[in-house]
């Protein structure tokens, strides 16, 4: 039952991020945007529509998430999750899960990052990908490169799930 109710909750979160993705399209078409700000960041410079496939997805975020300063305590792991078809667009859903182990408490709070990878058809050979990502129970959608990545978004969600714990267990 409870991975029914995770299920649920990771389609929220995809869901939110293709409503996302859609209605940024939509407002890309009525100004013009200088695209070449929006799609590169912390170093990373995101492969192009034509060059893209999942495992590429993969290494792209693996390499997004080492330009986070996070404690090295965090560790991650990387997932894909699904690709939808959008309006002439195909969208890369992965999802992230890390966690900050400890002696005292080997299992720790898991938190999920999904990322959702937006592929043009159009103008394919040089438009680079576009990539979103949302915390799980957060609505804030960000932008690598407009973002920047924040530890205390990981340990808030870690304290909370820890709170929900405790109350559940009286």
């Amino acid at each position: 039952m409870e991975r029914n109710s995770c299920e649920m909750n990771e389609k929220a979160e995809f869901s939110v991020l293709i409503k996302v993705l859609q209605e940024e399209r939509l407002r890309e078409k009525k100004e013009e945007v200088d695209n070449a700000s929006l799609f590169t960041s912390d170093n990373i410079e995101w492969a192009t529509c034509k060059g893209f496939n999942i495992e590429v997805g993969k290494q792209q975020i693996e390499a997004y998430i080492k330009t986070w300063e996070i404690r090295p305590c965090w560790i991650y792991s990387i997932e894909f999750f699904r690709t939808g078809q959008e309006d002439g667009f195909t969208i890369y859903l992965y999802e992230v899960i890390l966690m900050a182990p400890t002696s005292r408490k080997p299992i720790s709070e898991r938190v999920s990052v999904y990322f959702a990878a937006e592929i043009s058809k159009e103008e394919a050979e040089t438009r680079p990908v576009k990539v979103r990502f949302i915390l799980e129970s957060c609505r804030v959608i960000h932008t690598p490169g407009k973002n920047r990545f924040n530890e205390k978004w990981l340990t808030n969600i870690t304290e909370t799930k820890a709170l929900w714990q405790k109350m559940m267990d009286f």
